[in-house]
Formats: structure tokens, sequence, C-alpha cells
């Protein structure tokens, strides 16, 4: 029994020191961190403040990364992937990220609040990831158009933002502006990012660097 209740202590401490151990918080304040959407061209992360409105659900996201998407290729089957759940929280004072594995297990948390971000992960070498980048793309989805844009443009990008038509049932006079958009960061003229939201569906593409995030909204898992 003492045995048994000393392999349980020695499990117990080992998860505990993991986590301590891989745990990294650094201060970010807007304006201060270079997020290069490309080579030459950075932007900084938006306040917290920029958000519109809340988001408090689950997703699920998916992940491909490979020189398959490079040309905006339809198939990632080239391509590394992971996928996850994951809980959101955003609004005017928190961003909050957490990513689950199997049986509920909290993979990494990154959160972005008081101007600063703090991301910890007993499974993800987080010296080696930048948090602010998945901040970044995360705004670039959900954050309001015009402040994005502003943004983009001070850094010498260019920004656009396209909508569904608007569509009606019961007339015109009940025509409602569509939440499906289509997203594009250029440079030169040459696409860097593109972001499409249909419904609950968002796809985005990093041309660039050779990733894609397709995000389900909703989705419990």
């Amino acid at each position: 029994m003492k045995l048994g209740f000393k392999i349980f202590a020695l499990a117990c401490w080992i998860v505990c020191a993991a986590v301590f151990v891989s745990c990294h918080h650094t201060l970010v304040k807007p304006n201060s961190v270079a997020i290069y959407y490309s080579d030459s061209k950075s932007v900084s992360l938006l306040s917290t403040s920029a958000m519109v409105g809340s988001i408090d659900e689950a997703q699920h996201l998916i992940g491909f990364f490979g020189q398959s998407l490079a040309s905006g290729a339809s198939s990632a089957d080239s391509a590394k992937e992971f996928s996850g759940d994951v809980w959101v929280r955003a609004n005017d004072s928190i961003l909050s990220i957490t990513l689950f594995g199997g049986f509920g297990m909290t993979i990494a948390e990154l959160t972005y609040a008081n101007d600063s971000v703090s991301f910890a992960s007993s499974v993800i070498d987080v010296e080696k990831m930048k948090p602010e980048y998945v901040l970044a793309d995360f705004q670039a989805c959900f954050y309001p158009f015009e402040a994005l844009r502003e943004n983009f443009e001070k850094s010498g990008f260019v920004f656009s933002e396209k909508h569904t038509e608007p569509t009606a049932t019961e007339g015109l006079a009940s025509a409602k502006p569509s939440s499906d958009f289509e997203r594009v960061l250029t440079d030169d003229g040459k696409v860097i990012l593109r972001i499409v939201r249909k419904a609950n569906e968002i796809d985005l593409v990093n041309e660039l660097r050779h990733y894609k995030y397709h995000i389900t909204l909703g989705s419990d898992g």
C-alpha cells in the first residue's frame, strides 16, 4: 500500500515538474512585438480593446503545414496535419485559447490580457513557439475589419474584405448582411494571407509561410 502511494506521489511530482518547467510567460505590450507577415514588413498585436462583441465557445481546429499549400493547392495530402478541440474566450479585455487533447486533458493555454501574453504547455516546446503569431492570426479572423485594415496599412500592407451579397427570404425589407466574408492580405500585389468564412467554417491560408487552419465554430469536439 505504501509502495503504491509512493509511486502515485512520484508520478504526480513528475507531472507537476514537467508543467512547471514548460511554463513560459512573456510580457507583450501592443505595438512592441514585431509579427512578420512578410520577410521585410511586420505588424503589432492589436490591443484586446479592439475586439467588438464577445466569443465564449468550443471550436475544432485542424492545421496543415507543408509546401503543397504554397500555391493555394486544395489538397493538403503532403502536408503535416494536426487537429484538436479548443475553447476560445475573446472580448475587449481578454483573448484566451485553451487546447485540449484526449479525455479533455489541457495541452496548452494561451492568454492575452492586461497587455501581456501568457503561454503554458506540458507537451509543447513553448520556447520555440511564438504565441504572438497565433494571437495575430486569431485577430485576423475575428477582430473587426477596420481595426485590422488600419493596423496592416500602417506597415505598408493592403488588407481587403469582401462580403457575400445580402440575401432576402421575405422581400427586400428583410435583407440582412451575410456574416460570410473573404479577407485578403497582400504585399506589393502578392497574396500573403487569405481568410474565408462560410457559415460556421473558417479557412485561413498563409501562402508565404505555408500553413493552413480550418476552424469549425461552436464544435463540441
